[in-house]
């Protein structure tokens, strides 16, 4: 088992094959699989419980595979809430920049370019990868040349911290930015994007 795991999961179904053994070795099943999730690596001579735990060790075994990558993916998120935190902490600390000394100029440039630089990461995520399909359906729903939301993307980031608005993730950048162009193809302001 995955360390620092305290449960897993034993599914319902595991009910047929139980009852048709006898109490004893449902006992030493049950017994056996505890062993094996604490990392005790049971062995048994006893043919039925082997064959009946084979199953139940093949789906534990897929379990923790996706328990681990999940957990990759809670760590991912958890840097880019960090990162977003620290952003907006240094957001925070500069509200009244008149009343503070010189080194309060300083703080606004690095905030501006942390601000920058994640905005940054969020366009380049927006263009390649696992957001392909939702720029592929803006393409073709808004009917604009190839190449077009790059610029696009590039005038939604100036705007976005030019109003210090700030966003957790990729997702809510991409859906805000999806927003952004239908209010400038209702205002008539894509005409020079389009194929």
């Amino acid at each position: 088992m995955a360390e620092n795991k305290k449960s897993f999961v034993l599914y319902a179904d595991l009910i047929h094959t139980v009852n048709k053994m006898p109490s004893d070795k449902a006992g030493d099943l049950f017994k056996h699989i505890l062993s094996y999730v604490n990392d005790k690596n049971p062995t048994t001579d006893d043919l039925i419980i082997e064959l009946t735990f084979e199953p139940i060790k093949q789906q534990l075994k897929r379990d923790l595979k996706r328990y681990e990558e999940k957990r990759e993916q809670w760590s991912k998120a958890g840097q880019r809430s960090a990162e977003l935190r620290k952003v907006k902490q240094k957001q925070r600390t500069l509200t009244n920049v008149e009343s503070r000394s010189t080194d309060s100029t300083v703080n606004v440039n690095v905030n501006v370019n942390d601000i920058t630089t994640l905005y940054g990461k969020f366009v380049d995520e927006v263009l390649k990868g696992e957001h392909s399909q939702a720029v592929e359906q803006m393409y073709m729903r808004l009917k604009l040349k190839p190449g077009a939301l790059t610029p696009l993307l590039k005038n939604f980031q100036g705007q976005l911290i030019i109003n210090n608005n700030l966003h957790k993730n990729t997702l809510d950048f991409r859906k805000h930015f999806n927003n952004y162009l239908n209010l400038q193809e209702s205002k008539g302001l894509l005409k020079q994007y389009k194929i």
